[in-house]
């Protein structure tokens, strides 16, 4: 059978564990919607985990680093089992009253229908009726509420303050396995081997991390952690070789941490995310080299090429043309594809927003209307 070249991570019934293969069949591979910020793929990617890693480097910040063991310790009150008619899927804790963050497939029925309710399964061994609260199919993330109080939630990090080489956990419900002694969640650790990918689903999720932690179906909406005990990643997906049909060993995806903290803060204030639309396509993020024959800033950006601008959009309304290196968008940095997507979670269909570019080495602001994004 021929593997999509992203596999979902979502579980099949125990009794599918020596499928492996088939089971990561379970989403199709489909296109990109064209012109959506938050999905539209890069020119210079003939694949989506082609993109380039962001321009800048930023130094990790942590006060502390812990051990494997300790963090485990630190996260196990945190991660929990989701259990639907589909499968098991994983989640964790980002607030003390009981917000769950989970992948949309996950909490998505065979018949691609959003579920009003899901079993969430806690560290003790309470089993909760988990509320729904929003999906957001675009990043693959939802929300999901559960009634219960003092729980201890998971901390978020940073996507600038995480460097490729740096050691990572990933923590879930890998293939729903039992028995033993002790949780029956399981560990694995890696490193980021790299950032800003894009995860090719229904469509492209940009600012993902591509890690070497192993990862398996059940893990999807487990966290991605990082030694300071900080959640870096939503683990969504792993990568299939183009040339065997089969996972391609050590390379599976989360999606990135500030993607999840912008559709985060909109499903739990509205239910859903509301993009904005700027109207522009096939983008790169601006390297250093380009940078210097630009005779502009090294600081990131997104570089706008010939066919970028869509006639007729919000962009090419307000006088963006090819060209151009977008550098914030509403007040909001852009220094990659990436940060172009949050941008577009941060700001709405309507909003008049200052979008400032670099043309011909000069530094301008131009006022744009976003427009409408499509539905995924």
């Amino acid at each position: 059978m021929k593997m999509p070249r992203f596999a979902r991570l979502f579980a099949i019934p125990l009794a599918g564990v020596a499928l492996l293969a088939a089971a990561a069949c379970s989403s199709e591979n489909s296109t990109p919607l064209a012109g959506t910020e938050a999905d539209a793929s890069p020119a210079s990617a003939t694949a989506a985990a082609s993109i380039q890693p962001a321009t800048t480097t930023t130094s990790f910040a942590t006060t502390k680093e812990m051990s494997v063991a300790d963090l485990v310790k630190l996260a196990e009150p945190s991660v929990v089992r989701i259990e639907t008619t589909s499968g098991v899927g994983s989640g964790f804790v980002v607030s003390a009253d009981g917000d769950i963050i989970t992948n949309n497939h996950v909490v998505t029925s065979a018949a691609g229908r959003t579920l009003a309710t899901v079993q969430v399964t806690l560290n003790d061994g309470a089993v909760k009726t988990g509320k729904v609260v929003g999906v957001d199919p675009r990043s693959d993330l939802a929300l999901i509420k559960i009634d219960l109080s003092g729980l201890k939630p998971l901390k978020f990090g940073s996507l600038a303050n995480t460097l490729v080489g740096q050691d990572v956990v990933a923590i879930g419900f890998a293939l729903d396995l039992s028995g033993g002694e002790g949780a029956s969640f399981s560990v694995t650790r890696g490193i980021v081997s790299a950032k800003n990918r894009g995860i090719e689903e229904s469509s492209t999720i940009l600012g993902a991390i591509q890690t070497d932690a192993a990862i398996n179906h059940g893990n999807s909406g487990g966290p991605l952690l990082n030694l300071a005990g900080e959640v870096i990643g939503v683990n969504t997906a792993i990568k299939s070789d183009p040339t065997t049909g089969e996972v391609a060993p050590g390379i599976g995806f989360a999606v990135g941490v500030d993607t999840v903290k912008a559709v985060y803060s909109q499903l739990k204030e509205n239910g859903k995310v509301n993009r904005g639309l700027l109207g522009i396509t096939a983008f790169d993020a601006l390297r250093p080299a380009r940078a210097a024959e630009l005779g502009i800033p090294a600081e990131g950006g997104v570089v706008l090429g010939d066919r970028s601008v869509q006639n007729g959009g919000p962009a090419a309304t307000a006088g963006i043309k090819a060209g151009d290196v977008i550098v914030s968008i509403g007040g909001d940095r852009v220094r990659n594809e990436a940060d172009l997507a949050v941008a577009m979670i941060d700001h709405h269909p309507g909003e008049v927003v200052d979008v400032e570019i670099y043309r011909d080495g000069k530094k301008l602001t131009v006022k744009v209307t976003l427009g409408t994004a499509p539905a995924a």
